[in-house]
């Protein structure tokens, strides 16, 4: 209740007189915190973790990670510390805290890997330049959604939208696509647009991690005195290419389904193989795009991306987008496994596509949600739809 006593305090007519200005316009209140009973913790009801202890276990940075991604606009934050039966207390432990210690611990990572790099003056590589305007549009598009949210005061959505970009898109995607061979340099452009990356990610995950993301920032470069990542430029949201980002989100599912065949049949990664793509105009415009078949060759360790006009012997065929890919094996491949995995996939898409089906034939929900968003349903209704159909036709050339 102390917010509610200093907040009017503070916006009160003594303190502009005394300043000459309002300090702020907006007050957030965080919800009750509660234990996973949504019972409000308390040290003297026994199920309140020790904080001095969770801050030693996760880290400071880790705990703030664990109570935001808690708290959802205007909800009570359900903190997820377990209890222990036997003695009836609350543990110092917490899933979403170590989640955050994890993140922590990925940008740590991330930071020496980038560090650990030489950078020259070589040409700047396709991929390269590729993985920096993508990599630039993902930022751009996730500016806009955060400071879309701050208006809303969604600062659960926020921390996640920015777990999602670090974790998933610079550490996994783009540093991976970048990386220079083992012992060569990197080209100089890429180097710096990399270290430029991500520092605007620190600033802008700052105001929620603040210890990490500042010890980083200040790691990434030479600084002045008072040159702080608190003080640093914050991004500004860009008009960002949506078709950028959709035809390398594509590309990535690609490279996913070549890693998940070589998992399932046991074919090492170094172990390069063949990928071809069935020669359609959905395809061309696919791998039309500056640098995007390289990508796809150096994540998924292939020797080569061709156009094939029909089906691809002794192969295993998969579905991206609406586009049909072969990856030719180097050992026979067992008809009967090959059968059962097209039928679990196209059970798959047969209940997308009535999922799909029954909440556009919901009249209440295409007449109230916006445009959009019923666009969006319709098209991964016709995308399931034709998925069903490619997936039907590899059933019947198999002889299933």
């Amino acid at each position: 209740m102390m917010g509610y006593e200093w907040a009017p305090e503070l916006l009160g007519e003594d303190f502009v007189k005394e300043k000459g200005a309002q300090p702020f316009y907006h007050v957030y209140f965080t919800g009750m915190v509660r234990d996973s009973h949504r019972k409000k913790m308390s040290k003297s009801l026994g199920n309140s973790p020790e904080a001095l202890e969770l801050i030693d276990n996760y880290g400071a940075d880790g705990v703030r990670f664990g109570l935001l991604s808690s708290a959802a606009a205007g909800n009570d934050i359900i903190f997820d510390a377990p209890f222990d039966k036997e003695s009836g207390q609350i543990l110092n432990e917490s899933r979403l805290c170590e989640q955050g210690r994890n993140f922590c611990n990925k940008m740590w990572n991330a930071l020496r890997l980038i560090k650990g790099w030489e950078a020259d003056d070589r040409p700047t590589d396709a991929i390269n330049q590729l993985a920096a305007e993508w990599m630039e549009e993902k930022l751009s598009q996730a500016v806009e959604k955060i400071n879309a949210n701050f208006t809303e005061f969604r600062l659960s959505d926020n921390i996640m939208i920015l777990y999602k970009l670090i974790w998933d898109d610079f550490c996994s995607w783009y540093l991976e696509m970048v990386k220079p061979e083992y012992g060569q340099p990197l080209d100089r452009i890429t180097y710096e647009k990399t270290i430029s990356l991500f520092e605007q990610m620190m600033t802008v995950l700052h105001p929620f991690m603040p210890f990490v993301t500042e010890e980083i920032w200040h790691q990434l470069r030479q600084r002045a005195e008072g040159e702080d990542c608190i003080v640093s430029h914050y991004p500004k949201a860009k008009p960002y290419d949506q078709a950028l980002i959709d035809r390398v989100e594509e590309a990535k599912e690609v490279v996913t389904n070549v890693r998940e065949t070589r998992n399932n049949k046991g074919i090492k990664m170094k172990d390069k193989l063949k990928l071809f793509v069935q020669d359609t105009e959905g395809a061309h415009h696919l791998l039309g795009l500056h640098g995007l078949p390289e990508m796809i060759i150096k994540m998924g360790n292939l020797e080569s991306l061709e156009f094939a006009q029909g089906e691809i012997d002794n192969a295993v065929s998969f579905l991206s987008g609406k586009d049909k890919f072969f990856l030719e094996l180097q050992q026979e491949i067992n008809t009967a496994e090959e059968c059962e995995r097209l039928t679990k996939e196209l059970e798959y898409f047969q209940g997308f596509v009535t999922s799909v089906d029954k909440k556009l034939s919901n009249e209440r929900f295409v007449n109230n949600a916006p445009k959009e968003v019923v666009d969006k349903e319709r098209q991964k209704l016709a995308d399931g739809q034709s998925k069903i159909q490619s997936l039907q036709e590899a059933i019947r050339q198999m002889g299933c």
